[in-house]
């Protein structure tokens, strides 16, 4: 009934593409892609998991992991980076760790951030993104450990970020 309404109005659908988030999309542009995110979550994951800081630590280190501050002109969720540094840890820590989630002691808190530097002209723009993170002690308010992602694209203007 309800598709025969729509016909009947003449309401043209969209097609829809279920894609591999980190595959290369027909929309591009020189922000912080999908792809990006889940590269950071992965890479910083497996730095952290194999940080002296982590093997010296006696016991089961408890880390928690903060929302990512984003200070880009790129609207990104600093949730999402958080949840994917999350289950990476929970993947690739194999015991190593614990990661918290809810109320509890920690140990370490994992906090990042994302600071970028844009240049444009009339035709073309450029961005340099830079993902750091760094987990400190919070007995000491040590920093253990500190890493960062770097990327810069350049294209034509024409995407928006939403």
């Amino acid at each position: 009934m309800l598709l025969a309404l729509v016909l009947a109005c003449g309401v043209k659908t969209r097609d829809t593409t279920y894609t591999d988030p980190d595959a290369y999309g027909a929309v591009e542009g020189t922000g912080i892609e999908a792809r990006d995110m889940r590269s950071v979550a992965n890479q910083m994951s497996r730095e952290l998991v194999g940080s002296p800081a982590i093997a010296a630590f006696e016991g089961t280190p408890r880390i928690r992991v903060a929302p990512v501050e984003n200070e880009t002109r790129f609207l990104v969720d600093g949730e999402i980076i958080a949840s994917l540094i999350t289950d990476a840890l929970v993947n690739h820590a194999a015991g190593e760790l614990a990661v918290l989630n809810g109320p509890g002691e920690a140990d370490f808190v994992l906090q990042g951030e994302l600071r970028s530097l844009s240049a444009s002209s009339n035709t073309a723009q450029s961005d340099y993104v830079l993902f750091r993170f760094q987990l400190t002690e919070l007995a000491s308010s040590v920093v253990v450990w500190s890493s960062s992602y770097e990327m810069k694209k350049e294209g034509s203007w024409g995407v928006v970020y939403q």
